[in-house]
């Protein structure tokens, strides 16, 4: 029954799924993305079923928050962040597997634990900074996080590359203010600039 929603658009899928809960407008959103994504997941990972989990994993998260998501331009750019995220809490992982053989397991157990509720209020508070951000500004820093060029936002947003930079300059400074409490650790776990 997927087929009835293969005409439609993305903004409509994305309105049948965030606003309406529909599954069969989610499952045509997964059949529009998926190979692509495990494509993406496999050059990074190296393995397809660790490609197939990770970007299974993606799409779970997506269907729990669909209700908070506010999705108006490019979903697969937003779906590649999503796995983004997914492949590096991956690799994560798996460093703290190779870690935690080498050390005593009490001791790690308490670093992980203060460093896990470290990241996440540093998340937490970064998520509440950019929510400050005036929404045009917000939406390009996304972006740019996510790894577009000032080219293909300023061609997503219909603004100019310049502008696109204003936005980038102001959301960095507005960022570095609200955080400054934060930056030496942001430095360990944020994206790099």
């Amino acid at each position: 029954m997927t087929h009835l929603y293969s005409t439609y658009s993305e903004e409509t899928l994305m309105k049948l799924i965030c606003q309406c809960d529909e599954e069969l407008a989610f499952r045509e959103l997964y059949r529009r993305h998926a190979r692509l994504l495990v494509h993406i997941a496999i050059k990074k990972t190296g393995l397809k079923s660790i490609a197939e989990d990770l970007v299974q994993e993606t799409f779970v998260k997506f269907w729990l928050g669909r209700n908070k998501f506010d999705i108006q331009k490019n979903i697969q750019a937003y779906l590649n962040g999503m796995l983004k995220n997914n492949i590096i809490n991956y690799f994560h992982q798996e460093q703290k597997k190779r870690t935690t053989s080498l050390l005593d397991e009490e001791e790690v157990l308490d670093n992980d634990t203060s460093e896990y509720l470290e990241f996440n209020n540093l998340h937490e508070f970064y998520e509440q900074s950019l929510l400050k951000l005036p929404q045009k500004c917000r939406e390009v820093f996304i972006l740019s996080r996510k790894g577009y060029s000032l080219k293909e936002i300023a061609a997503t947003m219909e603004i100019s590359e310049k502008t696109v930079e204003a936005h980038i300059s102001k959301a960095l400074k507005i960022l570095r203010v609200e955080m400054k409490d934060y930056i030496a650790f942001a430095v360990l776990f944020l994206p790099v600039i």
